[in-house]
């Protein structure tokens, strides 16, 4: 299978590869320079560390509206002159 670079430094990877690798839309590709001027092209297995954390707090519900109710209910509220 071949493909050819556009203007932009872009390649289309073609639909057999895709469907065998599984391969969809965001997935993240590592380009390695191989032996002998070859391309090692990998799906990488995982982002970064913080990648896996994304949007996960999306998806729970938090109960307080604000932060100021969220520090009032877990700390206690501030009394005027508190200063620990």
């Amino acid at each position: 299978m071949t493909t050819t670079i556009s203007s932009k430094g872009q390649v289309t990877v073609p639909v057999a590869l895709r469907e065998l690798l599984g391969l969809t839309p965001g997935t993240q590709l590592a380009f390695e320079a191989g032996p002998r001027g070859t391309l090692v092209v990998r799906k990488t297995t995982h982002g970064s560390f913080f990648a896996k954390f994304q949007g996960a707090g999306k998806k729970a519900s938090v109960p307080y509206r604000d932060s100021q109710e969220a520090m009032d209910t877990l700390r206690g509220p501030v009394e005027k002159g508190d200063v620990d």
